[in-house]
């Protein structure tokens, strides 16, 4: 199985974007698993996420991610995780093996917009990820992102919080490893030009 990252021009024109859905729960033994959703895409400047829970009251912690590994074959091991709670806590970094290395080393930050609104399924919360294309090549030495290419990752929805815990991801993860977020757990996403 694979997701979809659209290839796109301009600004994201979200509601014609594929949706990927949040709802493998692996440890949740109530019926508490936050319905979450998330769209990607990629512009010739920016790497898009956007990510959105069902949550009427959503604890501080509940927090919506994205792991990334956008690299060509031929690249260096990294990937990008880029998470948000509800009470706007982040984590931008490049991971390898070796290191956990804030994005603010490479001089490159995501934009971060949290939202809040309701449709016909409910109440939700969510936040966009812009991170610029720049970041890119002082990671993985290219930008080169193709229609045809394969990238790998996952997306994840989960709260630490007593009350409250849960792990959600759309690829299956062993939230009991020693890195659920790592490329382990990763699927495939593939670039498409629509």
């Amino acid at each position: 199985m694979s997701f979809p990252i659209s290839l796109i021009d301009g600004e994201p024109v979200w509601d014609s974007l594929p949706v990927a859905k949040i709802i493998d729960y692996p440890l949740e033994k109530r019926d508490y698993k936050p319905f979450a959703q998330a769209r990607l895409c990629i512009s010739p400047e920016s790497v898009w996420v956007r990510l959105w829970a069902f949550e009427v009251t959503p604890s501080a912690g509940s927090t919506l991610a994205v792991s990334l590994d956008l690299r060509p074959s031929s690249a260096p091991g990294a990937y990008l995780f880029l998470s948000a709670s509800h009470s706007g806590e982040l984590a931008t970094e490049v991971v390898t093996e070796a290191r956990r290395t804030p994005m603010a080393e490479y001089l490159i930050l995501p934009r971060v917009k949290s939202f809040v609104s309701e449709d016909l399924q409910g109440i939700y919360w969510g936040v966009v990820f812009e991170l610029p294309r720049l970041l890119l090549p002082k990671v993985y030495g290219t930008d080169e992102l193709t229609a045809g290419m394969t990238v790998r990752g996952n997306l994840f929805k989960f709260d630490r919080e007593p009350g409250s815990e849960h792990y959600g991801s759309f690829y299956p993860v062993d939230f009991h490893a020693p890195d659920p977020f790592g490329e382990r757990f990763f699927g495939d996403f593939d670039l498409v030009a629509y």
